[in-house]
């Protein structure tokens, strides 16, 4: 198909997923347009998906290939935006640095946050469930791994709320910019004073040949940190809670036998996941797939969600089952960028949906399921709000 679909305005849709299935039918691959208006090759079926994501010709550095392509114009984000050798050495150090001691004792941590901010509903009422919950409960997490002052978390919460939300590529910019100069300030009291944090791990880490990661490289680790680690969980845990909520027979089950909340999380992730598509990569040489040309230095990304409801994969792709066999997916990606953050991200989630359920034996949508509104968004799949009413004594039969 040469028409490219306006996939945010698809996204505030309830319907997005089944819409996809459909253009995934007759297509594996088709154009959609971002909201900066820049068109992509997309990618929708799982095999496709899984071939080109591993595919050397395809190259994460736009800012060398496609500079209209990047996350933020300008400024290059470390990791994501970032290719092999490149990518790689800096990888192995922060996968050791996500295997030290400040991440594995997390858990206590995200319990905590977690408690504190369900104590603040009290014992009954409505509210915004993401307001509430969703959105502050990651940014905590991902405050305290940075090692970001308590006094500092009101403007690191407002950077990350306008990275998400911006009304403008101007605007996410501006706070891109601010949230950077934050963090190099942030890195340099480390350094004078070492810290046990997940910062202070990196500061205090090396490569091969002795050299370190620059103030530079470290400020844009935390912002890949807050872009890929505070949206997506906010997202993934709203999400959640929706489709448990709107397939009561589910929720039953897993009120039943807590051990599903693992297998809820997994599921969640394969039926509506948060990162709805990949940062965009560029095509580095002409490239047949899907039965169209991909021109050299045309951009490419991934819709994640199509492909994990591929028709090819599983036939009952449109059914949100707590008790399927498995629940592979494609949600945090694969090959060299599949996702650093996945365990943490799985970790919150799981710890998330236990308090809640054991907190709140009344859970329910505060409004009508079609009166749901969905973000209109060509990146992240989520809702605008979650309203919940909620008790802490089940409601007399």
């Amino acid at each position: 198909m040469s028409e490219a679909i306006d996939l945010a305005e698809l996204a505030a849709t309830a319907g997005l997923e089944r819409e996809l299935a459909r253009l995934a039918a007759d297509h594996d691959i088709i154009r959609t347009r971002q909201l900066s208006g820049q068109e992509t090759w997309t990618v929708l079926s799982a095999p496709l998906t899984r071939e080109l994501l591993s595919d050397p010709r395809l190259s994460n550095d736009v800012h060398t290939h496609a500079p209209h392509g990047a996350l933020v114009p300008g400024l290059q984000v470390m990791l994501l935006e970032q290719d092999d050798p490149g990518h790689a050495r800096y990888r192995r150090l922060v996968t050791a640095a996500f295997a030290s001691k400040a991440v594995r004792q997390l858990e206590p941590r995200i319990v905590e946050i977690s408690r504190q901010l369900l104590e603040k509903l009290g014992d009954s009422g409505t509210v915004d469930f993401i307001d509430a919950f969703t959105y502050p409960m990651p940014l905590e997490v991902i405050c305290d791994l940075l090692g970001v002052p308590h006094e500092d978390r009101d403007p690191f919460r407002k950077w990350a709320m306008d990275i998400s939300a911006a009304p403008s590529l101007e605007a996410m910019q501006a706070s891109a910019g601010e949230l950077f100069a934050y963090c190099i300030g942030l890195i340099g009291a480390k350094r004078a004073e070492p810290t046990e944090d997940l910062l202070g791990e990196l500061i205090a880490a090396g490569f091969e040949d002795g050299s370190g990661l620059t103030d530079e490289e470290l400020s844009s680790f935390a912002a890949v940190l807050l872009i890929a680690g505070h949206d997506t969980v906010t997202n993934l845990l709203a999400n959640a809670l929706h489709e448990l909520l709107t397939h009561p027979e589910q929720l039953a089950a897993l009120r039943a036998d807590r051990s599903l909340v693992g297998a809820a999380v997994e599921e969640a992730l394969r039926f509506r996941g948060s990162a709805m598509t990949t940062v965009n990569r560029v095509a580095l040489t002409d490239i047949e797939a899907g039965g169209v040309t991909i021109r050299k230095g045309e951009l490419v990304r991934f819709l994640l969600n199509a492909a994990n409801r591929d028709a090819e994969v599983r036939a009952d792709g449109h059914t949100f089952d707590l008790g399927r066999a498995t629940a592979q997916h494609v949600a945090f990606g694969m090959g060299p960028h599949f996702c650093l953050g996945q365990r943490l991200a799985r970790q919150e989630a799981t710890i998330a949906l236990t308090e809640i359920l054991d907190r709140f034996p009344t859970l329910e949508l505060g409004v009508p399921a079609d009166q749901v509104r969905w973000l209109a968004s060509d990146a992240i799949r989520g809702l605008e709000e979650l309203p919940l009413r909620y008790a802490r004594a089940a409601v007399a039969e």
